[in-house]
């Protein structure tokens, strides 16, 4: 194909960038994915079609509870967030699948309640720069937030936006790595996340230009990007090929591919001027790791220097931008005069600008998540700018320059090199470019076709909609893992309380009951009728007698769950056992949480109509005020030593004769094996067994229930031959017969009961 057909494909020029991202359909239709739906979304696109404007404008504007994250701490600097590996407390080694991360494998990651907490109210997690995240990243984080969130789904549940361009930055694997992790994935890219693949997500591609408007440059770029480069484009790129002229040699920037190339280019020209250096040192408070430093700790400039501003300006003048180019005309010793090459600036005088570290945490009065600035680090925001990395000159834009990629090691690296020029007559190339030079991935190739294939349309985000109104709707009525709360709580009262207070072994079975028929049950039909088949968002949202049916079903819900409620309350939870004390307190705290939960949510409802951004706000709310009416604390012995006189006289009520026995006795009823009731109880085999023989011989139950029929006939056969021999049929003679046939606690317990 034809370089010069490419803008074929249907990829416009945006003349007026503001108005046009105004209209853009693209824009728009990832915008609405997003706000009205709780479908992941991967939001890519060429160079200058508008990612990073559409970013902070969703930051702006959304009613949806975020954090922006990214892979390394300069691009999480730039978006404004923090990194994936800091947020989430990761390791840096590979996560491999089923086992966890390597060298990691047995670590229990422990976040503190804060972070918990703002993890569980979250809505949506962003992450930008997408492109650099490896799959077994997102899989390693999928497992944190099912865990912490404590819901069996992808990642928590927590919607997905994933920014980025997967021709431009890629990610990076150590060998060593991928030789473990090539067993589980086929590309070192993101779509390759198991997690994700469960998921499912949809792709939105910008294809409106923002930063070149020749249809020439455009077709070229469209080319290189895809791998179409055919020599009718090599040739007309190589055209550019040539000497440089004295002007351009020092004041046109050069992008080249190396680190090691730039700085000797830079030094070089630093060195042959003849005024004298001053270095200016960063000023660091706080936190600030090295690795996500935005500028250079130590920078070294003189009168004369190219220089590029790597910041933008915040004042109200808005006198320079992020990759503005330069000439230093004066120093001084906190500031640094610079002459722009846009004749229409005047000469700008820049001073220590600062850079914030930020990390997330809830605000405890308005419940929001906000950032704090963890630290700050200060520097004149400038960079040498006679050479930058291609890698570097992300998301830069540049008038002029001059392009160095005939040593492209890396897939996209040429088309982002090409990609920061406005115009084909504003570059030059210092080296020829190969055929070499354009690397393409094919299974990133094969992933953006598929993508463009599948693309979302009005129809599918009208069915995200609805799809996302009925499953809300469903959450609200869907009381399992209320249910569950409550089973695990019903066990350890019946287990560790209830041989106290005889009375609560019926409660709480009945209770068990109540629950499972009048909410449990109900809330399975509600679902049935209101939130399941095919459901209209839009028709449901104006309909007064839905939105009364729904009222109708929070008011009944509240109702039911006040005696169960009330039961809990008066529950005693203090216990002589701090073992079983801890577990009980556990359980009860787990399920006030998941209590309160549904009562909060279900209060708001009554006075606001459903609807999705109104019932995520109150769950959000509930998640960060969900323990109002807190289980007791465990009693802190070690704070408040008492007599043991005093100790007497404010102990809960002492145990009852025969408590451990009607203890081993409801876990025998529960299911338990002897086995099972020793080792959790932490008592000899013996000793369980001698309090069944008990229950037995109370009528509490029958022998048949303890011994096996088997073992009986076996016993009963060997008492039969002792007494006809003649011998004492007592318990040892029974042991000593049965010896490695019958374990013995059975023995004791027939010999304890006949």
């Amino acid at each position: 194909m034809n370089y010069l057909d490419e803008e074929m494909l249907g990829y416009g020029i945006a003349a007026e960038p503001e108005t046009v991202m105004q209209i853009n359909r693209e824009l728009n239709l990832a915008h609405r994915i997003v706000e009205e739906t709780g479908a992941n979304l991967f939001l890519t696109g060429k160079a200058g079609t508008g990612k990073t404007t559409f970013l902070r404008r969703l930051r702006e504007s959304s009613q949806k509870r975020m954090v922006v994250l990214a892979p390394t701490g300069v691009a999480a600097i730039n978006a404004g967030g923090m990194t994936l590996h800091s947020f989430f407390q990761l390791p840096f080694s590979a996560f491999i699948p089923g086992r966890g991360f390597v060298g990691e494998e047995k670590r229990f990651y422990r976040m503190s309640k804060e972070k918990r907490r703002l993890i569980s109210s979250l809505d949506m997690i962003v992450i930008d720069e997408i492109s650099m995240v490896r799959p077994d990243t997102l899989d390693g984080i999928d497992q944190l937030l099912r865990r912490l969130r404590s819901i069996d789904k992808p990642f928590g549940g927590v919607q997905l936006l994933l920014i980025g361009d997967l021709r431009q930055l890629a990610p990076v694997v150590k060998p060593n790595e991928w030789e473990m992790l090539r067993g589980y994935y086929s590309s070192p890219y993101f779509f390759e996340s198991h997690a994700l693949r469960e998921a499912g997500f949809l792709t939105v591609e910008l294809k409106t230009i923002y930063r070149q408007q020749d249809p020439e440059f455009i077709s070229i770029l469209n080319a290189i990007r895809d791998g179409n480069s055919d020599r009718n484009v090599l040739a007309r790129l190589n055209h550019l090929c040539r000497p440089a002229d004295e002007d351009e040699r020092d004041r046109t920037i050069r992008l080249t591919t190396h680190n090691r190339i730039a700085d000797e280019t830079n030094a070089h020209h630093l060195a042959i001027l003849p005024s004298e250096p001053v270095t200016f040192e960063a000023k660091i408070k706080g936190k600030f790791p090295e690795t996500s430093f935005p500028a250079d700790q130590y920078l070294t400039l003189k009168v004369g220097a190219r220089v590029m501003f790597i910041k933008n300006d915040t004042g109200t003048d808005r006198r320079f931008y992020n990759g503005l180019i330069g000439t230093v005309t004066g120093i001084d010793d906190e500031t640094v005069c610079v002459l722009p090459d846009d004749d229409e600036l005047d000469p700008i005088e820049v001073g220590y600008m600062e850079w914030e570290n930020t990390s997330y945490l809830i605000d405890e009065n308005t419940k929001e998540i906000t950032q704090h600035v963890d630290g700050v680090f200060a520097q004149i925001p400038l960079r040498l700018a006679w050479a930058i990395t291609i890698h570097k000159s992300q998301g830069l834009t540049f008038d002029r320059a001059v392009i160095d990629a005939q040593q492209s090691f890396a897939p996209g690296q040429l088309y982002v090199a090409l990609s920061r020029c406005r115009s084909l007559q504003g570059m030059r190339l210092e080296t020829r470019i190969s055929p070499s030079a354009v690397i393409i991935d094919h299974d990133v190739n094969s992933f953006i076709a598929s993508s463009r294939d599948n693309a979302p349309d009005e129809r599918k985000l009208t069915d995200l909609r609805d799809e996302y109104f009925r499953t809300l709707l469903a959450e609200l009525f869907n009381f399992r893992t209320l249910a569950i709360a409550f089973s695990d709580f019903s066990r350890c009262v019946l287990e560790y309380v209830a041989p106290m207070y005889p009375e609560l072994f019926e409660k709480y079975r009945n209770a068990g009951t109540y629950f499972s028929e009048k909410i449990d049950a109900v809330g399975t039909r509600f679902i049935t009728r209101y939130a399941s088949g095919r459901i209209d968002a839009d028709a449901a949202s104006v309909n007064e007698a839905f939105h009364e049916k729904i009222r109708g079903g929070c008011l009944y819900f509240l109702e039911q769950l006040a005696p169960i409620c009330s039961l809990l309350n008066n529950t005693p939870k203090e216990l002589d056992n701090a073992s079983y004390e801890q577990r009980l307190l556990t359980a009860a705290d787990l399920l006030w949480f998941e209590m309160n939960m549904k009562k909060i949510i279900m209060k708001g409802l009554i006075d606001e109509n459903f609807s999705p951004s109104v019932y995520m706000k109150l769950k959000a709310h509930a998640v960060l005020t969900g323990n109002e009416d807190p289980a007791p604390k465990p009693r802190k012995q070690k704070a408040q030593k008492k007599t043991a006189k005093a100790e007497k006289s404010t102990e809960s009520k002492k145990k009852p004769k025969g408590y451990s026995q009607r203890v081993t006795l409801q876990m025998f009823r529960d299911g338990k094996t002897m086995q099972e009731i020793a080792d959790t109880r932490e008592l000899a085999l013996s000793t369980i067994g001698s309090h069944l023989g008990d229950m037995v011989s109370a009528g509490e139950l029958k022998l048949s229930d303890v011994i096996p029929s088997d073992i009986m006939d076996r016993i009963e056969d060997t008492l039969t031959e002792l007494k006809t021999a003649g011998k004492n049929p007592g318990y040892s003679a029974i042991r000593d017969a049965l010896d490695g046939i019958v374990d013995p606690v059975y023995i004791s317990i027939y010999n304890k009961t006949i």
